[in-house]
């Protein structure tokens, strides 16, 4: 839920979005999603994770999901082919946080398969944001006609009545946003 109530994360992704726009090939994110962590989650869990994926696809940040629980122990990262990736891991450290750079061509090439085998595998396949979300809500069993009209009308009012951050570094605009993104596509098709 993170992308979509903590104001520097909303920073990160509009700078990270407005750098690679117009760029040949699309910023694109992966994420390990096992069907046994989708069917151990809640309704609203699923829900939340599903607004986070639509703001990066809101954002023009084409989002791929793998289900292979082996990805789940590939650490975060960011990749410039060829050049580096830079590594982050807030699960699977002693520290609060590990971030580095690296730029060994092996390992680069070990970064650059994980994104490829992710890219070819997704579960949310798709030409353009409406068709991927469409197969992502059906994956985490979230009914599309419900879910779009229900974005529709918290779009419509807003979230500011229901939801009033008490810190300067939480906002709702980007979960605005990202409901009325939702709310305008199609129920059906």
């Amino acid at each position: 839920m993170t992308p979509i109530i903590f104001r520097h994360k909303i920073e990160y992704l509009r700078a990270l979005s407005a750098q690679f726009a117009g760029s040949s090939s699309p910023l694109s994110r992966a994420f390990c999603i096992p069907e046994v962590e989708v069917t151990r989650s809640s309704r609203d869990e699923r829900i939340l994770l599903f607004l986070a994926v639509a703001l990066m696809e809101r954002l023009g940040i084409q989002v791929q999901v793998v289900v292979r629980p082996e990805f789940s122990e590939v650490d975060g990262f960011a990749l410039v082919p060829g050049q580096r990736a830079v590594v982050a891991n807030w699960v699977r450290t002693e520290s609060i946080w590990a971030a580095d750079t690296v730029t060994q061509r092996s390992v680069l090439r070990d970064y650059q398969e994980a994104f490829s085998e992710a890219r070819a595998h997704s579960v949310i396949q798709g030409s353009d944001p409406e068709s991927r979300l469409r197969a992502l809500a059906g994956y985490l069993d979230i009914p599309w006609s419900w879910l779009i009209r229900r974005c529709r009308e918290l779009g419509d009012c807003g979230t500011a009545s229901l939801v009033r951050p008490r810190s300067r570094h939480l906002s709702v605009d980007a979960l605005d946003d990202v409901l009325r993104f939702l709310g305008a596509l199609a129920p059906e098709r």
